[in-house]
C-alpha cells in the first residue's frame, strides 16, 4: 500500500495530525523512516488503527512517491551519495596503499635485524677443521683398535 507523510495520513483517516502524532507515540500506530528521513505511515497501518479511510481524503492525499519528494531532489541526493562512496572507496584505496609500505619497510628492516643477530657463516675451510676436530677421537680410536689386533 501507500505510504503517508504525517498530514496525509492525518487527512485520509479523517483524524487531526495530532492524533495520529499521538498514535505514533504511544506505540499504536508504527512508522518508518524514508531514504530523507520522513516518517512514512502505510494506509494499512492506518485502517488497522483507525478503521476504514475516507473516500473523498484517499484520493486527494499524496502519497511519498518519486513526484511528492521531486525527481530532481531524488538525483540531487543519489549523486550526493555516490559522491560520498566513491570519496570512501578513494581514502581506501590510499590507507590501503600506506598499510602496504608501512608492511615492507617493517619487513625489510627485520630482515636486517635478523642480519645482525645472526652470527656469520663460518668459511668453508672452518668447517673442515671442525669436521676434522669432532672425527679425530674416532679415527683415533680406530686407529689403536687395528695396531692392537
Amino acid at each position: 500500500m501507500a505510504l503517508l507523510n504525517l498530514t496525509a495520513a492525518a487527512q485520509v483517516a479523517g483524524v487531526n495530525r495530532s492524533t495520529v502524532a499521538r498514535a505514533l507515540k504511544n506505540g499504536r500506530l508504527s512508522a518508518t523512516n524514508n531514504e530523507m528521513g520522513e516518517r512514512c505511515i502505510d494506509t494499512a497501518e492506518l485502517m488497522r488503527v483507525f478503521g476504514p479511510l475516507k473516500a473523498d481524503a484517499q484520493a486527494n492525499a499524496h502519497p511519498l512517491s518519486m513526484q511528492a519528494i521531486g525527481v530532481d531532489a531524488l538525483v540531487e541526493v543519489l549523486q550526493e551519495q555516490l559522491r560520498h562512496a566513491t570519496e570512501q572507496e578513494q581514502q581506501g584505496r590510499e590507507r590501503e596503499l600506506r598499510l602496504l609500505a608501512m608492511l615492507e619497510v617493517e619487513q625489510a628492516a627485520r630482515r636486517d635485524m635478523e642480519q645482525k643477530l645472526l652470527p656469520p657463516p663460518p668459511p668453508r675451510s672452518a668447517r673442515l677443521v671442525i669436521l676434522l676436530i669432532g672425527l679425530a677421537p674416532s679415527l683415533l680410536a680406530l686407529f689403536i683398535t687395528q695396531s692392537a689386533s
